[in-house]
């Protein structure tokens, strides 16, 4: 089985920045930042040219993840850096949140 190891990120942008959006990478993951890196700067090329300003980011990750859920949060910064974080999403604990709820509205339906 393969190993993710890292992830790519393109955005395009709007000149003033206040308009972007994420553009497909070539891969789901890469098994090394390394090769991830390799790939970046052709995966920026295919960026269409009506687009003012690119980016393209290789962000390491935990493999752990992949059996986790999570959301990968980013914002461009003005001075054209990509920040990226991932947030690991617990549907446990929505899970039980909803589970308390039909408790209490069946609680409240027998009396």
């Amino acid at each position: 089985m393969e190993h993710i190891a890292a992830f790519m990120l393109l955005i395009a942008c709007s000149e003033d920045l206040q308009a972007c959006r994420e553009y497909p990478a070539p891969a789901i993951g890469y098994e090394t930042v390394e090769q991830c890196q390799a790939e970046l700067t052709p995966a920026i090329s295919t960026i269409p040219t009506d687009q003012d300003k690119t980016y393209g980011k290789c962000v390491e990750i935990d493999p752990a993840l992949l059996y986790e859920d999570a959301e990968i949060v980013w914002d461009v910064t003005h001075q054209g850096g990509i920040e990226v974080a991932l947030e690991v999403v617990n549907p446990h604990m929505a899970l039980q949140s909803v589970a308390s709820v039909e408790r209490r509205d069946t609680y409240n339906n027998v009396n």
